[in-house]
């Protein structure tokens, strides 16, 4: 009877149905150590996340302390899109919580949770323009393109520099009355788009991309300059460390040498 029991289950776990529910509704194992209480204790660690909100302390004193099961939340983290699982700064993954090295805990105003939609800014991508994880990076990489503030003499109308302009040109759909030939509200029309004749001095003059890009490139030329020079060195060191191995290896030859004779 136990045999038929055993060969039954053993049935049920190689079946396509029981391996796509594990792999669709996997838990983490739970681990517990001689010193877990004390954390969950002093640290709130471990515990369950959808535990109440302990009353006593949202009414300013809480006579159990960190020995209260009920959390022990800030009203930042309560708050629509406050820390601690429900939101954070911004609505962002935090960082340090990322690494296992968060010290605020559920008072932490950041999201202590994976959602790849939240997660912070990559630094590298920002920095240099490109990142090395590329799509395996966990952090944001946002295209700068997208930063770039709307083209006021597009938005007017015409831009006199076209793709050459270093802001952007938005299309947006034409008001149906400007293209039947002429729309009652004008610069107020909210039926689309169509040319808002904006006082001329309430317009900066139009920059092209390239003077940005010149500055670009001279940074990116000195960055390439400075990563010619490592290579140059580390293939001096390479040659350096193979000038000593063949002369360690001449020297164990004639020792070996003098030793035969």
């Amino acid at each position: 009877m136990a045999t038929d029991t055993l060969s039954s289950s053993n049935l049920d776990e190689h079946r396509p149905s029981y391996l796509a529910s594990q792999l669709l509704a996997h838990a983490a194992p739970a681990y517990s150590f001689s010193f877990t209480p004390f954390l969950q204790r002093t640290y709130q660690h471990s515990l369950p996340p959808d535990r109440p909100i302990c009353k006593a302390y949202l009414a300013g004193n809480c006579p159990l302390k960190s020995r209260c099961p009920d959390r022990h939340a800030t009203s930042a983290a309560t708050a629509p899109g406050g820390g601690g699982g429900g939101g954070g700064f911004g609505s962002l993954v935090c960082k340090h919580w990322l690494r296992g090295l968060c010290k605020k805990g559920e008072t932490c105003e950041f999201l202590h949770e994976y959602n790849l939609r939240k997660m912070p800014e990559c630094n590298f991508f920002v920095r240099n323009g490109y990142c090395s994880n590329g799509d395996e990076c966990l952090y944001l990489h946002i295209d700068p393109s997208s930063r770039l503030p709307p083209c006021p003499h597009y938005e007017r109308g015409f831009c006199p520099l076209g793709p050459r302009c270093d802001k952007k040109h938005v299309r947006r759909r034409m008001c149906p009355f400007y293209l039947a030939g002429f729309c009652p509200d004008g610069r107020a029309c909210r039926e689309g788009a169509h040319p808002r004749w904006v006082p001329e001095g309430q317009l900066e003059k139009p920059k092209a991309k390239e003077e940005r890009k010149e500055e670009v490139g001279g940074a990116g030329g000195a960055m390439e300059d400075r990563e010619r020079e490592l290579q140059r060195e580390r293939e001096r060191e390479m040659d350096r460390g193979g000038e000593t191995g063949r002369e360690m290896a001449r020297e164990a030859t004639m020792g070996d040498i003098k030793i035969g004779h």
